[in-house]
């Protein structure tokens, strides 16, 4: 059976030509589970059984990457027919006294190993042996399959509200019941030729407003222009985050009640979003003073914006990233929230003033050849030490399900993002909301200091002392 041949966008693409062994451009969570108490249950071949199930609402999971010919244009997505889910769904059992620091560990090690790309990019690792008669599940797939918003959309499609029935939904795609055939040289050559050119003629098409206003800007005052990019672009202090990262990782987590941020929130007239980036600030303040490392200037945050519109449900990236002062030269916790509460307001302005002059596509031509060797140039380390940092950290706040979710017949406790660190920005705080929970995954490339486990514990203490200001 032919096959449809779907080209990725080329923000997509790009995290294809970001990574090396290095650097790994997926995306995971660890969630804690308790199975039920069923005699005979395992979950394992509960799970194999549940995701062969849900496959066909699930349409992310059967796509497999072809180059290409020639570069003449972005990769392209296919639709496997069948895939084996036991090379994607696999155990691992912890050795005694199976600790949450192995755990952490493990997930670790398994985060920083790359996804092979001849089979669907993704992998499921149910984790047993834990002291305390759990289980764990760590996942993770490829950002150029989705950015975090899709990635809850794709959660939606394996999740239940229910430990025993089912969601009725109707699949996105029909899954394929015939074995298809490898798309031919010459149909990825021709695919791949028409996206570029299709990709080329939306951009001349484009002509972006905010093109049209520079444009503008420059013939009635070139000053104006220039001081509203000044003041939208900002530059950050080096910490030891911006780094060259090394092949390994280490992982923590924390979990602190989401009424208690949102207390902390009324009780001072900010956004939830400003108390968990006053909780970064706080947690890198102290941890960074500890090392005496902290700047006098405040770290910048770089947070992924998305341009998803409401109802879109697309597995694929749709995201923009702008930054953030932490205003960690500050000392009093509420004075540091307010002043984060100041700058957040002003983060619309700089995505509507950059929003159009960096679009989420572009022509695919000989791309996977320049933009890696771009990459590659980076990772040297030569050019990104001589321009100054655009950011510190990333730090990225992901709303998820408010209620308790089962997955193959087992309760959700705990939902913990696992992101991406890359050369220059070695720390990552994602948080996801879960079930009247904010669940906070931190990672870093191994070799930077404040590690993980002091900034997650840290988070916890600048979200206690902004309690306890709000009660005096």
């Amino acid at each position: 059976m032919p096959q449809r041949l779907r080209p990725l966008s080329g923000l997509d693409a790009g995290f294809l030509y970001l990574e090396s062994p290095l650097t790994p451009m997926h995306v995971g969570s660890l969630m804690r589970l308790a199975a039920p108490k069923r005699r005979g249950y395992d979950f394992h071949r509960a799970l194999l059984a549940h995701v062969q199930s849900r496959l066909p609402r699930a349409p992310a999971l059967r796509r497999v990457l072809h180059d290409a010919p020639l570069s003449l244009g972005h990769p392209m997505w296919t639709q496997a027919g069948e895939i084996d889910l036991e090379e994607h769904i696999i155990k691992r059992r912890l050795p005694s006294p199976g600790s949450d620091k192995q755990l952490l560990a493990l997930v670790a090690r398994l985060h920083a190993e790359l996804l092979p790309r001849e089979r669907p990019l993704w992998l499921f690792v149910v984790i047993e042996g834990l002291a305390d008669g759990g289980l764990a599940l760590y996942s993770k797939i490829h950002h150029a399959l989705l950015d975090g918003k899709g990635g809850i959309a794709l959660a939606q499609a394996l999740l239940d509200v229910d430990a025993t029935r089912a969601q009725a939904m109707e699949p996105e795609e029909t899954a394929a019941t015939e074995p298809q055939s490898r798309p031919s040289r010459r149909d990825l050559a021709s695919t791949a030729a028409r996206a570029t050119l299709n990709q080329f003629a939306r951009l001349v098409r484009a002509a972006p407003a905010t093109l049209k206003m520079a444009a503008s800007s420059v013939l009635s005052d070139p000053r104006k222009l220039v001081g509203k990019i000044r003041k939208s672009v900002l530059f950050a202090p080096r910490t030891p985050f911006n780094a060259q990262v090394g092949l390994h990782r280490r992982f923590a987590v924390a979990s602190v009640p989401l009424e208690r941020a949102k207390h902390v929130a009324r009780g001072y007239g900010v956004s939830l979003n400003d108390v968990v980036l006053a909780m970064g600030a706080g947690a890198l303040r102290a941890s960074l003073l500890k090392a005496d490392a902290l700047p006098k200037a405040p770290l910048i945050a770089a947070m992924p914006v998305s341009l998803r519109e409401a109802g879109n449900t697309d597995a694929s990236n749709q995201v923009s990233m702008v930054q953030c002062p932490l205003a960690t030269d500050i000392a009093d916790p509420v004075k540091r929230l307010l002043a984060i509460h100041g700058a957040s307001s002003q983060v619309k302005d700089r995505v509507g003033l950059f929003r159009d002059l960096i679009p989420t596509d572009y022509p695919g031509l000989a791309a996977p050849l320049w933009a890696s060797g771009l990459s590659r140039l980076w990772a040297v380390g030569e050019v990104r030490e001589k321009l100054p940092p655009l950011a510190n950290l990333a730090i990225s706040n992901v709303p998820g399900p408010p209620i308790d979710l089962y997955l193959a017949g087992a309760r959700v406790e705990h939902y913990f993002p696992v992101s991406i660190v890359t050369h220059g920005l070695g720390l990552n705080i994602t948080v996801q909301s879960y079930a009247g929970k904010l669940e906070f995954g931190v990672i870093a490339c191994r070799d930077i200091e404040p590690g993980p486990a002091v900034i997650a514990k840290g988070l916890v203490t600048a979200l206690d002392e902004l309690v306890a200001e709000l009660a005096t």
